[in-house]
């Protein structure tokens, strides 16, 4: 056992100054190649312009802008007025509170959903 420990120890201990020495020596040491990056450019600056030309057009740039409306094309089939009724008739009646109180209904859930059927082992 001691001839395990003395040559496992010392090989973890060897290993692990090596990788931090490998990751210390990840950057360039010198100042000037730090920020020496060349970029290829996969498209020219007319190309970006006309897609951004062509994405105006199109509409897509509103879908960015602070003032587009995401909820002008939804349509409701029901009346602000009903279902403001059925929210005040739920909430008098209690329905709601088991599914929108502190706990999102989890209690609720518990409490009436059925245990699995299945295999039941029992041991003493």
């Amino acid at each position: 056992m001691k001839s395990i420990k003395s040559f496992v120890f010392p090989t973890v201990v060897m290993l692990s100054m090596a990788a931090a020495a490998t990751g210390a020596r990840a950057e360039s040491p010198m100042p000037e190649d730090q920020f020496n990056f060349t970029y290829a450019q996969p498209k020219t600056r007319a190309q970006v312009q006309a897609e951004l030309f062509q994405a105006r057009a199109d509409g897509y740039m509103k879908r960015w802008s602070t003032s587009y409306n995401h909820m002008a094309a939804a349509k409701s089939v029901r009346a602000r007025a009903d279902v403001q009724a059925e929210a005040v008739a739920a909430n008098l009646n209690g329905t709601d509170s088991a599914w929108y109180g502190e706990d999102s209904g989890s209690f609720e859930l518990a409490r009436t959903s059925q245990p699995a059927r299945g295999t039941l082992f029992a041991s003493r």
